[in-house]
């Protein structure tokens, strides 16, 4: 792959994977540990603002949606029953 295709998010997960097995070959066992709780901690970080993202979105719409389909059926059903 070339360098210029790539995004910033993949160039920096490139790079640390290098970093991790550079450390590896390297023979470092506390250099390994650390960069596996840092990996670690680093994808919990991730996912807690993931997790965050989803929550404010369904704040954002987990009301007005059902709301908006419960009044369509309801305009629906007095349309259909004001025609007999």
């Amino acid at each position: 792959m070339e360098k210029e295709k790539l995004s910033a998010k993949e160039a920096a997960l490139i790079d640390a994977a290098r970093r991790g097995i550079g450390a590896r070959q390297g023979g470092d066992p506390a250099a390994e540990q650390l960069s596996a709780a840092e990996r670690i901690e680093r994808l919990m970080e991730a996912e807690r603002a993931e997790t965050e993202r989803r929550k404010k979105k369904l704040k954002r719409y987990g009301i007005v949606l059902p709301a908006a389909i419960l009044a369509i059926a309801a305009l629906l059903a007095l349309r259909a029953f004001s025609r007999r």
